[in-house]
């Protein structure tokens, strides 16, 4: 049986979290087991972000296929009436546009911390300090 959007959306959300518990217990010195963790991390993110942008694309479809029925259905004033009837939905397809975002956002920004981290162990090797944590 196939899973419903949101059950993918709490499954993810509760291994983002997961994830992001550990990092709170995580020394900020312990840099390489940052990196495993965020790289973990990213995972769940990436799914979010493409599971939100796959609802916001359907949702966008929808409002075409309703604006469509409406308007041929309408007798009169066709825009207004088409419009009038997906109202609703384009505050759904908002909704989606903004979490796709935040999560695409989020992704992107766990990258760069991932590699600012890999930066730092790169410059702290070639001059010799703090080698230990490695």
């Amino acid at each position: 049986m196939a899973k419903t959007m949101e059950e993918k959306i709490d499954e993810n959300l509760k291994e983002f979290k997961r994830y992001q518990l550990q990092l709170k217990q995580i020394a900020d010195e312990d840099i390489v087991t940052r990196i495993n963790v965020l790289a973990k991390q990213l995972v769940f993110i990436g799914r979010l972000a493409s599971i939100f942008s796959e609802h916001s694309k359907q949702l966008y479809a929808y409002r075409k296929q309703v604006y469509t029925e409406a308007y041929l259905a309408a007798k009169k004033h066709k825009s207004i009436m088409a419009e009038k009837a997906v109202i609703e939905i384009r505050k759904q397809e908002t909704e989606a546009y903004g979490n796709a975002k935040k999560w695409n956002t989020a992704f992107i920004t766990t990258k760069e911390e991932i590699n600012a981290l890999k930066y730092k162990i790169k410059i702290n090797l070639a001059d010799g300090s703090n080698y230990t944590n490695y």
